[in-house]
């Protein structure tokens, strides 16, 4: 028997223009160099008209941005109706892209959900994170000692918290805690494959594992994202008053596709998977939804920042079928391939006020997840940790010019393990590790001879493909131009450490 979903309505319809700020954020007193860095940051920012004719705030009340970061689990590129999907619907996030800004190269930092988000935390790409595949099945991966954007900004005095799937675990208290890696604040899943359960039988509130009685992992009353969402809504209403970062991490859609509600996709002649998928997605989009909404209530859209994407390529596993919904777009490739399907992701940054300049618009700059700390740290006014891979989005979301070109961006695959899709696309060599590097124009991807992964040398395959021209890679060209080649296993070998 189908359940229903209790997740809040906020008032606003599709179309509505968002209501005036109700509420005004206090202004953060800040001191010494935090002031200075601060003040500088932010001086380019959009000002309100009435602000703009009022004489200039001193430079001791600077008012910082907030965050919030959505991260879908498991949605490919093109499962988002702005992205060009058309049996799943996705009306907010497809408002959202159209009032904001729409990336349509924006990376993920590795093809399958640890690494990647270790990558995304740290703004260090695969080959130097600690965490580089998934968990084992019994053990955790822990993050290690490397600053997140959570620390970075909690030592400008903002309230930090995650809500959803943390995924480094282990399930106690201890240096692996989201607490112990700068989030103020944290409710959901501690470890990788706990997140994997829908009507999980416990959840973490802060340090304290909270049992959520009549759950038994794929069935039960509460159904864990919903309560996710309302702590994060609580979370949101208790952090206006000062500068926050909200990371959303819901584990919508990943396997398997466990949902109360088929909703507008019950009647459909669709396999049932495919159905539940459907609406995991929908509702997922009723989440952000839900988001912007409490947002514009709280008089906080012209001070935040909201961004939607997703950790990797779209999955095919527990009946599944990626193709039936084109859920990689005009690419190939899966969750665990490094082919654009595997890590092409949708990115949306929405700010009416802050990101103003760019509203609308559509950005063809080459992103990777591990460009998110530097971004952020940069509209925040905080300093960039030495020694990162990525770099500050900034010029590209507020429109003051163009990104700093990059010498490549990287991937790593190791032990991704495969499915039946990915194991066809790639030949046989699903299992094997794997390294990418994109370059300008071009992609190349390097096959190791085995799960283990080497530096790039003897035995190892590679392809290379024209992304403006075939960027389905369809037509390898790695015969053609063995400059490029060899130009590219160099990238790789400095990338690994």
């Amino acid at each position: 028997m189908e359940r229903s979903c209790r997740t809040a309505s906020s008032g606003l319809r599709e179309g509505d223009a968002l209501p005036k700020a109700a509420v005004k954020r206090r202004h953060l007193l800040l001191g010494g160099a935090a002031v200075a860095s601060g003040a500088a940051a932010l001086a380019l920012w959009p000002r309100h008209p009435a602000e703009s004719a009022a004489p200039r705030p001193s430079q001791a009340a600077v008012r910082r941005p907030n965050f919030i970061v959505i991260l879908a689990d498991d949605v490919g590129w093109g499962e988002i109706g702005a992205y060009g999907q058309r049996k799943i619907t996705t009306p907010r996030i497809d408002r959202m892209a159209a009032e904001g800004l729409m990336f349509t190269q924006a990376y993920a930092s590795s093809p399958v959900c640890a690494p990647d988000r270790a990558s995304l935390f740290t703004g260090l790409h695969s080959g130097h994170t600690a965490v580089r595949r998934n968990p084992p099945r019994h053990g955790d991966l822990p993050l290690g000692a490397d600053p997140t954007f959570a620390s970075v900004l909690t030592g400008l005095g903002y309230r930090t918290g995650l809500f959803g799937k943390w995924g480094f675990g282990p399930e106690s208290d201890g240096p692996d805690h989201p607490l112990s890696h700068g989030f103020t604040d944290f409710f959901g899943y501690l470890t990788h494959h706990a997140a994997h359960d829908y009507y999980p039988a416990r959840l973490w509130d802060g340090r304290r594992s909270v049992p959520l009685d009549g759950n038994e992992g794929d069935e039960g009353d509460l159904y864990g994202p919903d309560v996710i969402m309302d702590r994060a809504m609580g979370f949101l209403r208790d952090a206006a008053s000062s500068p926050f970062l909200l990371m959303l991490t819901p584990t919508l859609p990943h396997a398997p596709s466990t949902i109360p509600d088929l909703g507008a996709y019950a009647d459909k002649e669709w396999s049932g998977p495919d159905k539940a998928h459907a609406a995991q997605v929908s509702l997922l989009d009723t989440y952000a939804g839900r988001v912007i909404d409490t947002v514009a209530e709280l008089g906080l859209a012209d001070d935040t920042v909201i961004v939607f994407t997703s950790d990797n390529g779209p999955h095919e596993e527990k009946g599944v079928d990626p193709d039936f919904f084109a859920a990689a777009g005009p690419f190939r490739g899966y969750k665990r391939s490094l082919y654009e399907g595997g890590i092409r992701i949708p990115f949306v940054a929405w700010s009416p006020r802050l990101l103003a300049a760019t509203a609308g618009q559509r950005s063809t700059a080459s992103i990777a997840h591990y460009d998110l700390l530097p971004t952020l740290a940069d509209l925040a006014g905080a300093p960039v940790p030495p020694g990162l891979d990525g770099m500050s989005m900034r010029p590209a979301l507020t429109g003051q010019g163009a990104l700093p070109e990059r010498p490549y961006l990287y991937w790593a695959r190791v032990h991704a393990g495969s499915t039946r899709r990915q194991r066809a696309l790639e030949h046989g060599r699903g299992r094997d590790a794997a390294a990418a590097v994109r370059f300008g124009r071009w992609k190349a991807i390097g096959f190791a001879p085995a799960e283990n992964y080497t530096p790039p040398g003897p035995g190892w395959r590679y392809e290379l493909y024209d992304l403006d021209t075939d960027p389905s890679e369809s037509h390898d060209v790695s015969g053609r131009y063995p400059e490029l080649v060899r130009r590219a296993k160099g990238y790789m070998r400095e990338s690994w450490r």
